[in-house]
């Protein structure tokens, strides 16, 4: 089994008018290996933060993946006796996620008819500050407004995962002082590795592991390494770091397929048929199978089956 906890395709198959089989996709249907659970990220970008526009854009977006998304291929994951399903060895597993909490407008009951619509992780910002807290670009950090911690504290009641991938420093601290779920960083890296305003801090990974979090490495060239190009080499050196500094239950995959510049794509992942890469590169730098194992997806099954 491998679990990606976060791509980008919905979002760019609805607005190019393709479907998931289609091979301009880096995560698509035919070159998946089964098992594999995709969460599959409803990405609202900041330029909807204003009004309305938010929930109409997330609405948009789940819609055309409802109406073009093939069920005799794809199994839509709601709550954790899904992960027990015979579905999951004929089809892939989608589990719907939210990136920016602009998706709600506003407006917490949103929150509930998102999740009616399946979404079971949220992420409260993307870089840029929206009416719930400041993103990891933010030039003046104030964290979480009071809206910002109700829709924390909504989200945790509905059951619904905490991601704090893209959150500003503060944002982050201010979610870990007001819940007591697990929190993950379904696509962020190591900052001392990489010195990116996206990355993570040693005592920010420590909070995560303190919580029974998880940490999502991301396969973007910017938050891996300074230098100029990237490889699966680097995404293990990230893999490492947090093995090393708080264990390996701690860490996963957040491959942000479909959601990279190409400049920040990598040499040789460049979609979901290259997986297998860093399966190889792991066995080679002589990780264990039940650490792998836990890697690619028993460390997120923790996750679904403590919140769900």
């Amino acid at each position: 089994m491998f679990i990606d906890l976060h791509c980008d395709t919905i979002e760019k198959a609805k607005d190019e008018g393709l479907t998931l089989d289609s091979k301009k996709l880096s995560f698509n249907t035919k070159d998946v290996k089964l098992p594999h659970i995709q969460c599959l990220a409803t990405f609202v970008h900041s330029k909807y933060n204003k009004k309305t526009e938010g929930f109409k854009r997330a609405n948009e977006i789940i819609d055309n993946f409802y109406k073009t998304y093939n069920p005799e291929q794809i199994y839509i994951i709601k709550n954790k006796n899904d992960l027990k399903s015979k579905e999951l060895n004929k089809k892939i597993g989608a589990i719907l996620t939210i990136e920016n909490g602009t998706a709600i407008s506003g407006n917490l009951s949103n929150i509930d008819k998102l999740y009616n619509k399946a979404i079971r992780m949220m992420g409260i910002v993307w870089n840029d500050d929206n009416d719930l807290a400041c993103g990891a670009l933010t030039k003046n950090d104030t964290g979480l407004t009071s809206i910002g911690k109700s829709f924390i504290k909504k989200i945790e009641n509905k059951k619904i995962i905490i991601d704090v991938s893209h959150c500003s420093f503060k944002t982050f601290w201010d979610i870990a002082k007001i819940t007591k779920s697990p929190i993950v960083a379904s696509h962020s890296c190591v900052k001392k590795l990489c010195n990116h305003p996206r990355n993570l801090s040693d005592e920010q990974i420590k909070q995560i592991a303190k919580t029974n979090g998880v940490v999502g490495i991301c396969f973007c060239k910017s938050f891996l390494t300074m230098n100029e190009t990237a490889s699966v080499k680097d995404i293990v050196s990230h893999i490492d770091y947090i093995a090393n500094l708080v264990g390996i239950d701690y860490v996963s995959f957040g491959s942000d397929f479909d959601g990279l510049e190409k400049v920040n794509i990598l040499e040789d992942i460049k979609g979901v048929k290259d997986l297998y890469k860093i399966i190889k590169t792991l066995k080679n730098k002589g990780y264990s199978s039940e650490d792998i194992d836990k890697i690619c997806y028993k460390n997120f099954y923790r996750i679904i089956n403590t919140v769900w």
